[in-house]
């Protein structure tokens, strides 16, 4: 057996004390070697509670360990470019909490020093590794709903009125798009299999914080394949998609981010409904997994491929739609 990839984790933010070190460490390819953050006592904390060999009061310092070989950046939207190039550029892997940048432009620079680094960077879409969307993207692969004609997605969630919110805070890459619109976004791309060439959105923005809070959103994948999305701070808790073909429909009802309890797919074909019951599996562990098998040349990652700035190049023109009051392209 190889030994087990190291990281360290770039920030003790909450997706990173909740859902992604506890994943870790049920990786048999992954040991958290170090913690960093602004604060060293946050940071011993959570090096304390992960059994990590060492904790830093800042995120250089962790990069200048030349044990850490892989970072996990869970940092607030617009520190994602510099400290992505920074650890890249320091000879670690990264993987880095979506959306990967605040924009394409960055993230083609972000791809760029990734490569002249000769490492790898890829973006935090855990949901990818879903049995769902797993099993949903074979079944349109399959043929089995013939030509997809129409994708649907869904992502929202009530927020409270609190400024110390960073998903509420303009200079920091707040908003709903950025947050949950990403995911609507990426699962189209991920169950089409290819890239929406104009776009048309509108949100509604807070006058108050200056970030939108809610909105809709059209994609035109041409050849007759359209997806529509609904993203925002202001609707009750869930995720859904619904993919429609000339032979069938196929339905996530139960969601499809991986973190819901139960797991299933509906599929309507030739007047009949089959509910296909799911074994739930954490995505979370299932993402690690594959970097770390990524990295040891066990094969190659499964979205690895994915040029960075595909999804923020979507983003983008929905912001410039928006603004615009029309379609722009992608």
């Amino acid at each position: 057996m190889q030994d087990p990839v190291r990281w360290g984790i770039l920030g003790c933010a909450r997706i990173a004390i909740g859902q992604v070190m506890p994943a870790m460490m049920q990786v048999k390819g992954a040991e958290i070697w170090a913690v960093a953050s602004r604060s060293l006592e946050k940071a011993e904390k959570a090096a304390s509670a992960f059994s990590a060999n060492a904790a830093y009061g800042s995120y250089e310092a962790l990069l200048d360990d030349p044990d850490v070989e892989a970072v996990y950046i869970p940092l607030p939207n617009h520190l994602h470019k510099p400290w992505a190039i920074a650890a890249v550029r320091s000879g670690k892997h990264v993987l880095c909490e979506k959306p990967i940048a605040l924009n394409a432009a960055e993230a083609r620079e972000m791809q760029a020093a990734a490569r002249e680094s000769r490492r790898f960077l890829l973006e935090a879409f855990m949901y990818r590794f879903s049995p769902v969307v797993q099993r949903a993207m074979q079944m349109i692969r399959d043929g089995i709903l013939g030509e997809p004609r129409a994708i649907h997605s869904i992502f929202s969630f009530l927020l409270s009125d609190d400024p110390s919110n960073i998903r509420l805070q303009a200079n920091v890459g707040g908003g709903a798009l950025y947050d949950a619109g990403s995911y609507c976004i990426n699962v189209q791309r991920t169950l089409s299999g290819r890239e929406p060439r104009l776009a048309w959105a509108s949100f509604s923005w807070s006058p108050k914080y200056h970030v939108d809070m809610g909105g809709v959103g059209v994609l035109d994948f041409g050849d007759q394949l359209y997806g529509t999305f609904f993203t925002g701070f202001n609707a009750q808790q869930g995720s859904y998609f619904r993919v429609s073909g000339t032979k069938g429909t196929l339905e996530a009802p139960l969601g499809f981010l991986g973190r819901e309890k139960e797991a299933e797919l509906v599929l309507t074909a030739n007047g009949r409904m089959e509910r296909m019951v799911l074994e739930p599996a954490n995505p979370y562990v299932l993402e690690i997994e594959d970097m770390c098998a990524a990295l040891r040349g066990e094969r190659a990652a499964l979205f690895g491929g994915e040029p960075l700035e595909a999804n923020m190049r979507v983003i983008d023109a929905c912001y410039a739609s928006d603004k615009a009051g029309q379609a722009v392209e992608v």
